[in-house]
């Protein structure tokens, strides 16, 4: 709104750290010609544009869970600066709407009483502006927003909510409406151009934006056409005139243009008598205006597609060794190393030849040509050697389909929802595949166990046998029977849970079970989930820990319960303690991080004990330490109704876990916890827009905005299901292996794999959907989550790895020691 140009999208990701703007902007043009600037608000305006403002008071825009101080802090120098008269222009900039959206979404109780307080504001403003205006001081007070917000809360997608905002302006002699009364549509990129047209500004130079200034006062013909004129020239001369291609189009929008022009010549000639004439030229300036911008704009984007195929091809050679290499050598290691080498000085060596293009001789460019046009033999000779040198040292590529064809389904399985990203409803409607698969899989295995009771109540009623051989038959029939009741469970809790979140494009507006519970004013249905929720929290960690330790860790999780339930009973979102003080939830939380800093000490002195005493428990309690760890910091991140999806996944996770041991399918497992983790992904409200990730979380228990802090707390919030599934996985191999190190080490290479299959795949479909019309709204984001997702995997498996790593170490030093002292 200020430069009117478009900004990158990489811009989502640098907003946190925003650095001076140095191109052309309306407050370079206010300051170059004199005017004085004042601005309260945002900080991120001092950051852009800073030694703008003669006076200033900036807060950051980052603190989400702040309400008040930063519009308070506003609002107490209005009246001061409304009885100066030395200064040109004011901006204010609010966020407690803002942030009331992040944290309450569009229906919470602070919406309204934070409205009618805007009211009063600009109420406040307009009489001044009235009265100045009557007293000949042209004023012109404009309200608008910077962005909408979703019905579900958030913003950062593409939907008519976020997208569209009103655009009020006070103190002109006309109203932003058509002449049949509804409301015109302009776009941000319109407002600096407009702004510096009604201060008698030079446009800036980097506007793409056409000026509206005529729906805002009551222009003459002469002074409405004149604008026209200045602003296709100025788009034309600063920024249509550069472009290096598109010629054809350079050249039919060229003639366009001197025709536009020369009909606005011939009306000055006639000193403005054929008033027919002016529509008209209305109408051409208008087309021509916007041919120019939406070519600009899709000129803007460059994609560099050599890095890109250098980076596919190197996912495509990870990918390659991860499925096939099953047991390297460290001869193999140094091949691997030196070839890898290689390749990358080879590709980097290229790229740098490529982008000195436009300085190098035609001599080296010949040779440059000649290298590229060589370039698709060396990927395929590197991929030959690469796949001749994993068969050749390791297990065959058919391991990939070896096994029993329950297998091949789930693998097809994942491939078909890697292939579905090759369209946009697709990935805006991800969550539905999921909810397709994980639900076909769960009736699968109640299918399966349905039919063995069925064989065994018809061989009880056909057959006589022995009693011994009944009795073990009836045990088996007890425990399909279980088992069948905790699979119909978990089936119609994937009904129930769906509905826990509306998530999605299409359908995420729908009330859900979240909404419900936020609007009930009695709050006794979310108080009693967030209980039941840490509850069966409490249960699960006493039920799987050390017999020996459990009260210990059951006095433990009595306590971080308490915190965690405090933390939103400060917020509000649960019933209130009698005789509890106010609190804001920071000591709350505080001490929730002080009893977990306890409990993490209590855990490393008792694998102390473990090592002197039963090292074969080792591995097992490291394990189920990391996992009891993550679901304890994610209870307190989550929502007060999300923290019940933990037990239950941990829940499903242990029934499937079972279910594939008893039936001898643990090559499933990693397929099964990898879809398990996407399916409560998604029942968590996260979607593939970046409007459904829950800022307040990154803010839980802080006072100030801490980046990292905030990010990390975002991370963890956000894939807190993907991890939690990994972990568990990892926890239920290793309970029957002898080598704990080996165990992790296979199964994270294979959940790797088949991660950054996807996001290679997906890299693929986003260099070929390049051009697409949602590439930014659809497939764009989709990366972004993609990308995060592959890291916060890779850290999480790195971390196992390493901890398992060092207590392989420990024990066989361990060992060594103990061995030495028997000798």
């Amino acid at each position: 709104m200020m430069t009117g140009t478009v900004p990158n999208f990489i811009d989502v990701i640098l907003n946190f750290g925003s650095k001076s703007l140095q191109s052309d902007s309306l407050l370079h043009q206010l300051k170059r010609h004199g005017h004085r600037l004042v601005f309260y608000g945002d900080d991120t305006w001092l950051s852009l544009f800073p030694y703008m403002f003669d006076r200033h008071d900036g807060t950051t825009s980052f603190f989400v869970t702040d309400f008040t101080e930063v519009d308070n802090n506003v609002t107490r120098h209005i009246r001061d600066e409304l009885n100066h008269d030395d200064w040109t222009v004011m901006i204010l900039h609010y966020l407690g709407l803002d942030h009331i959206g992040h944290v309450e979404g569009p229906f919470g109780a602070s919406i309204k009483p934070k409205l009618r307080e805007m009211d009063e504001i600009v109420a406040q403003i307009a009489q001044k502006v009235q009265n100045w205006n009557n007293d000949g001081v042209s004023t012109l007070l404009v309200v608008c927003g910077d962005h909408g917000m979703k019905d579900s809360g958030g913003h950062g997608g593409s939907t008519p909510q976020e997208t569209t905002v009103p655009f009020v302006t006070i103190g002109g002699t006309r109203c932003l409406h058509q002449e049949d009364g509804e409301p015109i549509e302009i776009e941000q990129l319109d407002v600096a151009a407009t702004l510096s047209a009604a201060l008698g500004l030079p446009i800036p130079s980097t506007n793409l934006g056409s000026i509206f200034l005529d729906s805002i006062y009551n222009l003459d013909d002469a002074k409405r056409l004149f604008l026209f004129h200045y602003n296709s020239r100025q788009v034309f001369e600063d920024r249509f005139r550069k472009l290096t291609h598109h010629q054809w189009q350079i050249e039919y929008i060229h003639r366009k243009y001197l025709s536009a022009v020369n009909l606005y010549a011939v009306w000055l000639s006639m000193s403005g008598i054929q008033n027919g004439m002016v529509e008209n030229i209305v109408s051409s300036y208008n087309t021509i205006l916007k041919e120019m911008k939406d070519t600009l704009i899709s000129s803007i984007v460059e994609y560099d597609f050599f890095p890109m195929a250098i980076a596919v091809l190197f996912l495509c050679q990870i990918i390659l060794i991860l499925f096939s290499v099953q047991n390297i050598v460290w001869t193999t290691r140094k091949k691997t190393t030196l070839f890898f080498l290689v390749r990358c000085l080879l590709c980097l060596g290229l790229y740098y030849l490529y982008s000195l293009e436009s300085t190098i001789s035609f001599y080296t460019m010949s040779i440059l040509n000649m290298l590229l046009f060589l370039y698709p033999d060396l990927v395929i000779g590197v991929l030959y050697i690469n796949y001749d040198f994993c068969v050749n040292n390791s297990l065959s590529l058919t391991k990939f389909t070896k096994g029993s064809r329950i297998r091949v389904v789930f693998q097809i399985g994942t491939l078909l929802h890697i292939a579905s990203f090759g369209g946009s409803s697709f990935i805006e409607e991800e969550h539905q595949t999921w909810y397709f698969l994980w639900a076909s899989t769960i009736t699968y295995f109640l299918y399966c166990y349905s039919t063995k009771l069925l064989m065994h109540y018809r061989y009880v009623l056909t057959s006589i046998k022995m009693r011994t051989e009944m009795s073990s038959r009836c045990s088996d029939s007890k425990c399909h029977v279980g088992l069948c009741v905790k699979l119909l469970l978990i089936l119609i809790g994937h009904r129930v849970l769906r509905k826990l979140n509306s998530t999605g494009d299409k359908w995420a507006h729908l009330p859900d079970i979240a909404r419900w519970l936020k609007e009930d004013d009695s709050k006794v249905a979310m108080t009693l989930l967030l209980l039941t929720a840490l509850i069966l929290l409490i249960w699960i960690a006493y039920r799987y820990e050390s017999k020996e330790y459990r009260q210990q860790s059951l006095f433990f999780n009595l306590a971080i319960a308490a915190c965690i339930y405090l933390r939103h009973m400060s917020n509000g979102a649960v019933i209130k303690i009698l005789l509890y003080p106010p609190s804001s939830g920071i000591y709350e939380v505080r001490m929730f991080w002080g009893i977990t800093a306890l409990f993490v000490l209590s855990y490393v002195h008792r694998t102390t004990l473990i090592i002197k005493h039963d090292k074969r428990r080792f591995s097992s309690t490291v394990l189920f330490f990391i996992v009891n760890i993550w679901v304890t910091i994610s209870a307190m991140l989550h929502q007060p109704y999300n923290v019940i999806l933990l037990p239950m996944q941990i829940i499903a996770s242990s029934t499937i876990d079972a279910v594939l041991r008893e039936n001898d399918l643990l090559n499933l497992e990693i397929f099964v916890h990898c879809w398990l983790g996407n399916v409560f992904y998604f029942y968590q409200g996260n979607s593939n827009s970046l409007a459904s990730i829950d800022v307040a979380v990154g803010y839980v228990g802080l006072r100030s905005y801490m980046p990292f802090v905030t990010g990390v707390y975002l991370v963890i919030n956000t894939y807190s299901a993907p991890v939690l599934a990994y972990f568990l996985l990892v926890y239920y191999r290793q309970l029957n292996q002898t080598s704990c190190t080996d165990t992790v080490m296979r199964t994270s290479r294979s959940y790797i794999a088949w991660r950054l299959l996807t996001i290679t795949v997906y890299m693929i479909i986003v260099i070929s959907q390049r051009h697409h019309l949602f590439v930014w709204s659809v497939f764009s984001p989709k990366l972004l989550y993609e990308a995060a997702y592959s890291v916060t995997m890779c850290c999480s498996v790195l971390l196992t790895l390493t901890v398992t790593t060092i207590t392989n170490k420990i024990l066989l030093k361990t060992a060594t020691v103990t061995g030495v002292r028997v000798s």
